[in-house]
């Protein structure tokens, strides 16, 4: 029997009422406005909350839900004199049928690649553009590892833990999304396309009460490798021998799913590449050597490895100090096929740049040079013009900037330095100070263009080294006494990234925040 489009409610009023229902009131009030007259009158097919979630359980829900319960053995010792023991709560969908329901998506037909390609700007080849993912070098390197044939589902994992509750509570949710980078940077990233999948929750628990303070943190990281572990054991075969799917196109093809980025602010980072949180997450970098121009090699996932599991067994490596890694044995990217997980790392616009080397470093080396009162005054007296914001109160009062309001700052930044700095300092030392301010910036407008080509990338390097060249005079005024800045250090990764996965701007953490409103943050509330 043919259902109605609408079922299981009654007509597309009923599905209509609900719908923004869910979105915009919550449990109570939803059954006293189901209560009122006027709705008893119109006969819905539910008349309180509990009866319209009902129907809304019976919707199609896309892959299903699983729950894992995992047993956790602290080292406390109970009044019984035995081990303190947990059970946590960790659900999950298969990521497979996740893929599939991407992969199967004919709204996505218009938006899909199936295949790297290289394209230039000019006729002679000499200046390659780096757009979209399939543009870069990691499909091209990662394509020549399987069968002819085969199609790469090129996975982006995005994670990070939030708090539900507002001003109070400790409330809290770590959910984990699954994209597709073969779908389209303008649509991927759209919240109202539904090309990012939920694939799970983690246990959010500090496992204060099982463990000691000493063996508390590296207990809260093994959860997470096991419960990320979990989550991804279903991929290990299916990125090893490839999976059969129809596409949005409607053609059916041999998909290897494999993990091609892994989207995530810096102290997650550092939990998933096994490392201290002073270190840099995708190079083993000294600690010490973080404000130096240096272009270091990745991470070795094997070496690594190698030298957590014998630091495990002997308590002793000289690399597991040497790097700053974490013992973490059995880490979750570990049998994920052709992935390199610290090739996966993404640069982070929102905090490593907008938030960081601009807000939390520039502005306040600036702030600090020149005072506030005189930072605000050149602010309030910026003459209006289209497209850029006046500040008129100035920006000291303000304790907490967005991303966005940053970028607007930074387009009239070296406009509020000029003058400025040859009244707090002279002769080369201000010259040298304005040209570190302006480095700075244009590395970040470099680093934030929608579209990169061979001469944006040389753009981008060349404005770090001059940053580097003129850096010491932050230190020559007294500001800081160093540069082991591990927001500083990220930025020698950004043209390597661009190489290999295409612009940065289609890899923001500002993506899985939003997400948080419609995955966590509303459901809970």
């Amino acid at each position: 029997m043919d259902l109605p489009l609408c079922h299981p409610f009654g007509n597309v009023e009923e599905w209509e009422l609900a719908r923004w229902i869910i979105k915009n009131i919550g449990q109570t009030q939803t059954d006293s406005l189901l209560a009122l007259p006027i709705f008893k009158s119109l006969g819905l097919s539910y008349h309180n909350n509990y009866s319209m979630m009902k129907l809304v359980d019976n919707l199609p829900s896309g892959p299903e839900w699983t729950c894992d319960m995992v047993h956790i053995v602290g080292d406390r010792i109970d009044e019984h004199g035995r081990p303190m023991e947990a059970d946590l709560e960790c659900w999950m969908r298969d990521p497979l049928d996740c893929i599939r329901e991407l992969m199967g998506n004919p709204a996505f037909r218009d938006a899909f690649c199936y295949a790297p390609e290289r394209a230039y700007t000019d006729e002679h080849g000499t200046n390659r553009l780096y757009d979209e993912m399939w543009t870069g070098n990691w499909w091209w390197d990662t394509q020549l590892k399987l069968p002819p044939g085969a199609v790469v589902a090129l996975i982006i994992l995005s994670s990070d833990k939030t708090t539900l509750t507002r001003h109070r509570g400790d409330k809290e949710a770590w959910p984990v999304y699954l994209t597709l980078g073969n779908i389209a940077r303008g649509v991927r990233c759209r919240p109202s396309s539904h090309a990012n999948i939920l694939i799970g929750y983690l246990p959010t628990s500090t496992l204060g009460t099982l463990f000691t303070s000493a063996t508390q943190p590296l207990a809260k990281y093994r959860l997470f490798h096991y419960c990320m572990g979990q989550i991804m054991k279903p991929l290990i075969q299916a990125g090893t021998d490839g999976v059969e799917m129809t596409c949005p196109d409607g053609w059916i093809r041999r998909v290897h799913p494999i993990l091609a980025a892994y989207i995530a602010d810096n102290p997650e980072q550092c939990l998933i590449a096994c490392c201290q949180e002073n270190a840099c997450p995708p190079c083993p970098v000294d600690v010490k050597r973080k404000g130096d121009p240096l272009h270091t090699n990745f991470r070795d996932p094997e070496e690594t490895l190698s030298a957590i599991r014998a630091y495990v067994e002997q308590n002793h490596s000289p690399l597991f100090e040497a790097h700053a890694l974490r013992a973490i044995p059995d880490p979750f990217w570990a049998n994920l096929p052709h992935a390199n997980i610290y090739t996966c790392f993404t640069p982070d616009l929102l905090h490593q740049l907008h938030n960081g080397v601009f807000g939390e470093h520039l502005v306040k080396w600036c702030t600090q040079l020149l005072g506030n009162k005189e930072i605000d005054a050149r602010y309030e007296r910026m003459s209006p013009f289209p497209g850029l914001r006046q500040f008129k109160s100035g920006i000291s009062r303000v304790s907490q900037w967005t991303g966005r309001e940053h970028q607007e700052m930074q387009s009239v930044f070296l406009g509020v330095l000029t003058g400025a700095v040859t009244g707090a300092v002279t002769g080369a030392v201000a010259n040298d100070w304005m040209k570190m301010a302006k480095a700075l910036l244009n590395f970040v407008f470099h680093a934030r263009l929608h579209a990169q080509t061979t001469r944006t990338i040389a753009g981008l390097l060349e404005a770090l080294d001059r940053f580097h060249q003129s850096k010491h005079v932050v230190i020559d005024t007294g500001i800081r006494e160093h540069f082991e800045i591990p927001k500083v250090h990220s930025m020698v990764h950004y043209a390597a990234f661009i190489e290999s996965h295409g612009a940065v701007v289609g890899f923001n953490t500002e993506t899985p925040e939003r997400l948080h409103i419609d995955f966590a943050k509303r459901a809970y509330r």
